[in-house]
C-alpha cells in the first residue's frame, strides 16, 4: 500500500512540473513572436523647425548684449518687449546666435536693409538688423518650412519728454469769468464737474459735465440754490459724498448731486475752503485715520483753522499762521509717509499779499510751513495748479506779481519742501498761452489735464483743455 502511495505522488509531481514548464515556453514563444513582428512598426520623424532661442551682440553697441528677444512661435515673430533706448544706432552688423530644433536642415536668411540672402546661414554670422530680417527654417524632407521676421524695438520717442497738446476746445456757451473743475463719483460713474462763472454775473452759475473716461463730450445740467455772483468757485471741493462751495460772505452750502445746493445749517463762519484729506485705506498704530473737509473759520473776528469730518461736526484746531494763504492757493491731496496729507501751495494771504510758500496739514488742525523763509523756492504768485505724477509734485505756475502769467513748471521730490525748476524735457509747449487759475487732474493712464485758465486776473477763461503725458508713463 506504501508503495502505492509514493507511485502516485511522483507521478502528480511530475505532471504538474510539465504543466509549469509549458506554460514558461508558451510565454516565451509569445514574446518571442512580438518581437519578430516588429519589423511591420513605422516612425514618423520629428517635423519641429522652430527658433529655439535667440540673441544679439555687438560691442560698439550699448546693452545689445542684454536684450532680452521673445520668440513667439505662433506667429513667427521675434522682438524685445522692452525698447532699446531712444538714439540707439544699428548702424552695422551684429552677431546673430539662434538655436534651432535638431530637425532642422537648413536656415536661409533674407536682410531687407542691404537687400540680401544667405540659403545657408551658419547660425552665427553678423546681420544687419537696421530694418527687421527674415528666417526661413527648412526641415530634412526639404518641404516643411518656418518663417520668422525678427526686428529690434528701439523708442522713437525721449522717454522723459514731456508732449502736450490741445485736448478738447468750446466746452462752454459765451464768455466765462471763472471756472472750476471738480471730479466726483467712483469707478465707471467718475465724472468732470465744470463750474462756470458767466462775464454777466446775473446769469448765475452753468454747470457741465463729462466722464472722466471721455473728457470731450460734455453735457450742460441745471445748477440751483448758489447765490449768484458770491460763491468762491475755485475754491468748491469734493468730499466724501458730497460737494462743498463757500461764499465770500462765508455761508457754506453742500450739494449730493452737484446740481441742487442747499445752504448748510449750523455751520461755522468759513472764510476759505482748504480742501479735502482723502483717506484711502491709510491705517496709523492707533487705527484708522479720519479724513476731513480743511478749512479757515472766522470766530468771532479771528482766524483759526478748522475741519468738518465724516459725521459733518465741526472743529477747531490753531490759530491761522501769518502769511498763510486764503484765496488763489493750489492744493493737493498726497499721501507721504503712510499718512493722507493736505498741501496748498503759493496764493494771497489774509492781507492780501502774494505768497511763494507751502503748507500741509494730516488733519486740519495743525498747519506746518514747508518751505525755507530764506530760500525762495518759487516767485510769489496766485493760481498755481498743484498735482501729483511721476512719483513727484508738480506745480504749473500761475500769476505773477506784475500780474504776468508763467508757463514754469516746478517739481517737488519731497513733498513740497523743496522745489525746482524743471528742466527741458517736462515743460509747457511754446504755442502754450501761459495761464493760471487752471483745474488739473490726472487721470489713470496718467495723462494730466489742464482746464481753462485765464492769461490775466481780469481775463476770461480760455475755452480749452489740455493734455500732456510724460513719454515713458505711457510705454
Amino acid at each position: 500500500m506504501f508503495l502505492l502511495l509514493c507511485l502516485y505522488m511522483q507521478q502528480t509531481y511530475f505532471l504538474m512540473k510539465n504543466r509549469i514548464v509549458l506554460f514558461i515556453a508558451g510565454c516565451c514563444a509569445l514574446l518571442l513572436s512580438s518581437c519578430l513582428g516588429s519589423d511591420d512598426t513605422q516612425y514618423e520623424l520629428s517635423k519641429d523647425c522652430q527658433i529655439l532661442s535667440f540673441s544679439l551682440s555687438n560691442d560698439s553697441i550699448p546693452g545689445l548684449k542684454d536684450v532680452v528677444f521673445t520668440i513667439d512661435q505662433v506667429d513667427g515673430k521675434i522682438f524685445n518687449i522692452d525698447s532699446m533706448p531712444y538714439g540707439t544706432k544699428l548702424d552695422e552688423k551684429v552677431i546673430c546666435t539662434v538655436k534651432l530644433a535638431s530637425t532642422v536642415y537648413t536656415c536661409q536668411v533674407m536682410q531687407e536693409a542691404i537687400s540680401d540672402t544667405l540659403s545657408y546661414w551658419n547660425l552665427e554670422d553678423s546681420l544687419d538688423f537696421s530694418k527687421p530680417v527674415k528666417f526661413v527654417n527648412t526641415l530634412w524632407d526639404g518641404k516643411t518650412t518656418k518663417t520668422y521676421i525678427a526686428q529690434v524695438n528701439i523708442h522713437q520717442v525721449v522717454p522723459d519728454s514731456m508732449v502736450w497738446g490741445v485736448y478738447k476746445e468750446g466746452i462752454t456757451d459765451g464768455a466765462v469769468k471763472e471756472e472750476k473743475v471738480v471730479v466726483f463719483g467712483e469707478g465707471s460713474g467718475e465724472s468732470y464737474y465744470m463750474y462756470t462763472q458767466p462775464v454777466n454775473v446775473n446769469e448765475g452759475y452753468r454747470l457741465y459735465r463729462s466722464a472722466v473716461t471721455d473728457g470731450k463730450s460734455w453735457t450742460e445740467l441745471s445748477v440751483s440754490g448758489l447765490p449768484a455772483g458770491e460763491v468762491r468757485l475755485s475754491q468748491i471741493t469734493a468730499y466724501e459724498d458730497a460737494f462743498y462751495a463757500v461764499t465770500t460772505k462765508g455761508f457754506l452750502y453742500s450739494s449730493a448731486d452737484g446740481q441742487t445746493w442747499s445752504l448748510v445749517e449750523n455751520a461755522p463762519v468759513i472764510k476759505a475752503i482748504l480742501g479735502a484729506i482723502d483717506v484711502d485705506d491709510d491705517f496709523t498704530a492707533a487705527g484708522k485715520q479720519p479724513s476731513a473737509l480743511s478749512a479757515v473759520i472766522d470766530k468771532n473776528g479771528t482766524l483759526v483753522y478748522g475741519y468738518m469730518n465724516e459725521a459733518k461736526e465741526w472743529n477747531e484746531g490753531t490759530l491761522l499762521n501769518e502769511g498763510f494763504p486764503l484765496t488763489g492757493f493750489g492744493n493737493l491731496s498726497y499721501n507721504s509717509m503712510f499718512r493722507a496729507r493736505l498741501l496748498v501751495v503759493a496764493g494771497r494771504d489774509k492781507d492780501n499779499k502774494l505768497t511763494n510758500t507751502a503748507w500741509a496739514t494730516d488733519d486740519g488742525k495743525v498747519w506746518a510751513k514747508l518751505t525755507d523763509d530764506e530760500t525762495a523756492p518759487f516767485d510769489k504768485q496766485e493760481g498755481v495748479a498743484v498735482a501729483e505724477y511721476d512719483d513727484k509734485i508738480f506745480m504749473l505756475s500761475g500769476i505773477n506779481e506784475a500780474g504776468k502769467a508763467s508757463s514754469d513748471i516746478y517739481l517737488s521730490r519731497d513733498g513740497g519742501v523743496n522745489w525746482s525748476l524743471s528742466d527741458t524735457l517736462v515743460v509747457m509747449p511754446q504755442e502754450f498761452k501761459a495761464r493760471g487759475f487752471s483745474s488739473i487732474y490726472v487721470d489713470k493712464d496718467n495723462y494730466m489735464y489742464l482746464f481753462g485758465g485765464k492769461e490775466t486776473n481780469s481775463s476770461n477763461v480760455l475755452n480749452q483743455i489740455w493734455r500732456g503725458r510724460i513719454n515713458r508713463l505711457g510705454f
